[in-house]
């Protein structure tokens, strides 16, 4: 636990201060254009991808890639449905010889890369990008690999959508679709969004339909409504894992409403309560986009609560608390005023996201989990 809790914890400060520096540095730098071209915003890159990169079993599909990966070294095929763009890249890695640790480090650097280009002109939110992100989302990224790539194509590809750059979106998602399947499901939101319309102004109504969606989750309440849903899982490339509908539908487990999630309920709640004045402080950010992802993505999930198969596609919605919660933690620490409501707010965000990282630290070895960290080198 020592040996996790030391590599986590450096890199997070290592994040926090180079993100915090990167801050102060671009806000005063007029050629913001290469502003980010220097140490502070690469270091934090090169150490996640080298630490993820030289990890071993670190995440729950890490064993499954890494079978994938030493078949095509010795040029056998393990699995056949991989997509197009991902398997060149692990066979052309895997047979000129290269160590996994360089795979598991490029696609590490692909994920905070796009994270980090993609705002590299919003400064402000660094320190926070890199709290959000080490305090629990990075395991996330270790364990749904691709989807998760995938997920950061999608933030850089947002942009797009509020310029109404129609084909640097649609490639973005064709070379997502390489990736992953489920890049289909992106498809349609720039048509969603391009207007520029904010969909959730209406804090009551937020709070409603969050809260219906507690009162009503649990996937079996909405098998009736979801027989035809196993053509939209083979078009999204979960078919071949989820045979049927009836073995989706009866995946779905007891959920145990315990202290975690209602710290983040809560922190839902706060969210809401928050979203105007965060839309209107940053207006000419994309944060009305992701924010209105995250909340749709949020009301979904709860009412699939307990099915990892259905819930799988909305990481993509879900994933945008790390941008949103962000922006929150930004205005709440720099726009917020002398408040002791905000500053109650920004240390509840904080705490509950300091429990996070140490519940994930301390239950590392869990299957579920498996976040204590091993270096390749380490391995028996």
């Amino acid at each position: 636990m020592f040996q996790t809790t030391y590599v986590y914890s450096s890199l997070m400060l290592i994040m926090i201060l180079s993100g915090y520096i990167y801050m102060k540095r671009s806000c005063g730098d007029r050629n913001i254009r290469t502003a980010w071209f220097n140490v502070d915003f690469l270091l934090p890159i090169i150490c996640f991808a080298l630490l993820f990169g030289v990890r071993y079993d670190v995440g729950n599909d890490y064993e499954s890639y890494l079978e994938i990966y030493d078949g095509y070294s010795h040029h056998s095929v393990v699995r056949d449905d991989l997509e197009v763009g991902f398997k060149l890249i692990t066979q052309l890695m895997a047979e000129s010889g290269m160590h996994y640790s360089f795979y598991f480090s490029l696609i590490a650097f692909l994920q905070i890369f796009l994270i980090y280009y993609t705002f590299r002109k919003e400064g402000y939110l660094f320190p926070f990008l890199a709290f959000m992100i080490m305090s629990g989302a990075f395991l996330g990224w270790m364990s749904v690999i691709r989807q998760s790539l995938v997920w950061c194509l999608f933030v850089y590809a947002v942009p797009f959508i509020k310029q109404k750059k129609f084909i640097p979106y649609m490639l973005c998602i064709a070379a997502g679709y390489t990736l992953h399947r489920t890049a289909l499901l992106l498809l349609p939101l720039y048509f969603i969004f391009k207007s520029g319309k904010d969909f959730f102004r209406n804090i009551p109504l937020q709070l409603s339909l969050l809260f219906m969606s507690l009162l009503l989750s649990g996937v079996s309440i909405w098998s009736q409504y979801l027989k035809n849903i196993d053509v939209i899982l083979n078009l999204i490339g979960l078919g071949d894992r989820y045979n049927n509908v009836e073995s989706v539908l009866t995946l779905d487990e007891d959920y145990v409403y315990g202290p975690r999630t209602w710290l983040i309920f809560l922190l839902n709640i706060i969210l809401i309560l928050y979203s105007n004045k965060v839309k209107d402080t940053f207006s000419s950010s994309n944060i009305k986009i992701y924010y209105n992802l995250y909340f749709i993505g949020s009301c979904i999930n709860l009412l699939l609560v307990g099915n990892h198969a259905l819930q799988r596609p909305l990481l993509f919605f879900v994933n945008m608390n790390i941008i949103v919660f962000s922006y929150l933690l930004v205005y709440l620490w720099k726009y917020g005023g002398k408040s002791i409501l905000h500053t109650a707010a920004f240390l509840l965000i904080i705490a509950v996201q300091l429990i996070n990282f140490g519940t994930t630290i301390y239950l590392g070895d869990q299957e579920r989990m498996k976040a204590t960290y091993h270096f390749w080198w380490e391995q028996t």
